[in-house]
């Protein structure tokens, strides 16, 4: 037996930063103070799996699905030879592994592109504009699919014991180290030119890296953009409140924001309760600590868009006497974003 380099660094790497990638997203998907770092997560996770796609079709010998995706009648005979203690040696995947492989692409496909879309759609008013009850059912796909994840790994991991055992061979350590054991008299195929590699290793990367900066533009991933999704929609409803609307601006949300009012308790403004300073906490009139308004400061602000209605009626009630304008929201939370 001779030792063959069969996983190239890609394949490697991919394979690691998934597995980091999805440990990260289960340790941050409970809490509502780490969503935002659970959506970098899920779109870091999109991304490698994307590139691993792509550089199934144009990356090296082993990694292209070509080299170890069968049909059904070879995966059922594989199993029989496994199960008889004897299979076959495969130098890549062998076929029932392959279908373990693109059974977890597929998942963490569903588990992401799922996460996305209720992060463009938070309580159904996003830029999705999804009904309710669809959104409730990408959600529920989203968790399903999320809770079948840790399932099929354990098996991915227990099969790879399995023929680790069965083959004689690490399998564990020939992902570390790229390298397998292959028959003397083996000679492997010819493998892609460099020029070739190198060119589908790009495409890949820029098809992944464009992927996820677009979705990064759209989702509140960050501090400071932590509500465009509920600014699409108030944009929607001041353009239909007034055609001249031409859009939001932060200097009128300030003006807003500063400006007393008269009421039972005497003249009122948001920064009244809020503090001059919206990214610091504010205090209400009986003493309660208020978390800070602006988004830069509590991200969870404004991303649940029934909080956000009733947080504005209950507000613009209390401080104008009257329920604010679409515009006014908009320019109001225009401001708080900036900070």
């Amino acid at each position: 037996m001779k030792p063959v380099k069969v996983w190239d660094p890609a394949v490697r790497l991919t394979h690691l930063a998934m597995g980091v990638l999805v440990l990260g997203a289960f340790l941050t998907a409970e809490e509502d103070d780490t969503l935002p770092l659970h959506m970098k997560l899920g779109l870091g996770l999109l991304g490698i799996v994307l590139f691993r796609v792509v550089w199934g079709f144009v990356g090296s010998t082993h990694a292209r699905f070509s080299d170890f995706v069968k049909g059904p009648k070879t995966v059922l005979t594989a199993m029989r030879a496994m199960v008889r203690g004897k299979p076959d040696h495969h130098l890549g995947h062998n076929p029932v592994g392959a279908v373990m492989v693109v059974t977890l692409l597929v998942l963490l496909g569903v588990v992401t592109l799922t996460g996305i879309t209720m992060g463009l759609g938070p309580d159904w008013s996003g830029p999705l504009a999804m009904s309710k009850s669809t959104l409730h059912a990408v959600k529920e796909v989203h968790e399903g699919a999320a809770g079948a994840l840790p399932v099929l790994i354990v098996l991915h991991v227990l099969g790879v014991i399995l023929s680790s055992v069965l083959e004689r061979q690490n399998l564990i350590g020939g992902m570390v180290t790229g390298f397998k054991r292959a028959d003397d008299g083996h000679v492997e195929p010819a493998s892609p030119g460099a020029l070739r590699l190198t060119a589908g290793f790009l495409m890949a990367l820029v098809l992944a890296a464009a992927a996820v900066f677009g979705l990064w533009r759209v989702l509140p991933v960050s501090e400071a953009a932590a509500a465009p999704a509920l600014l699409s929609t108030y944009e929607r409803e001041a353009r239909a409140e007034s055609p001249a609307f031409t859009g939001f601006d932060a200097a009128r949300g300030r003006t807003l924001y500063f400006s007393e009012h008269p009421t039972k308790n005497g003249p009122t403004s948001c920064a009244t309760c809020h503090a001059a300073d919206a990214r610091q906490p504010g205090k209400s009139p009986v003493g309660k600590r208020i978390d800070p308004l602006a988004p830069s400061a509590n991200p969870d602000r404004f991303t649940d868009a029934a909080k956000a209605t009733k947080w504005f009626d209950r507000n613009c009630t209390q401080v104008l006497g009257r329920n604010c304008t679409a515009l006014e929201r908009g320019d109001f939370l225009t401001y708080l974003s900036s900070l």
